[in-house]
């Protein structure tokens, strides 16, 4: 018997077909933040019905209602804040300031935490601003905001309309620029690290 006419032996059976590519998976529906989730604000939906037309923009972060304001409606806003029997604020726990350069038309943003002792009530209001334009002071509506005003002229650079006494306040009066800037070297500037006594 030949070679040719042996049998054979049983070839193995072909590997399947790879699978094909799978189709790119459909960019997944971004979940929604739960710390931006809307709460209730009884004094936000009175200021609302009251100076709708003065808010910018309403959001909120961590069960806090956040309000802008433009620079014109910072005074009214705050003083009905204050003297509205439904929001009651009267107590300004803290301002301050932010640079966020890569917003070119506004780049500066002063931040107000308001607090309500009566309503126990909790509400930031933001308004922006230049360099080179001022903000009205809300230091005549909360007299702690003055000393607050002045660190964000002095480390930031707002400047403040119609502020009692717009000095430095932890710097020297002969510091040159604003520390608390983002384009400002973090080494500081040359000069900058004086010995005062």
């Amino acid at each position: 018997m030949s070679d040719q006419d042996q049998p054979k032996p049983p070839q193995p059976p072909a590997p399947p077909p790879a699978p094909a590519p799978a189709a790119p998976a459909a960019a997944k529906e971004k979940a929604p933040d739960p710390l931006a989730a809307e709460v209730s604000s009884p004094a936000l939906e009175r200021l609302r019905a009251v100076h709708g037309a003065a808010l910018v923009e309403v959001r909120f972060w961590a069960g806090l209602p956040l309000v802008e304001v433009g620079r014109e409606q910072l005074v009214p806003v705050m003083t009905f804040l204050r003297d509205d029997p439904s929001c009651r604020f009267d107590h300004l726990s803290t301002c301050f300031a932010t640079d966020v350069p890569e917003r070119a038309e506004a780049p500066l943003e002063m931040t107000y935490c308001l607090f309500s002792w009566p309503t126990r009530q909790l509400l930031a209001v933001k308004v922006r601003t230049t360099a080179e334009t001022p903000i009205p002071t809300v230091s005549a509506i909360w007299p702690s905001a003055d000393w607050n005003e002045r660190e964000a002229f002095d480390m930031v650079g707002i400047r403040f309309q119609g502020h009692p006494n717009l000095t430095r306040i932890l710097l020297p009066d002969d510091w040159t620029g604003h520390p608390l800037r983002r384009d400002y070297p973090l080494e500081g500037k040359p000069g900058d690290h004086k010995v005062y006594r």
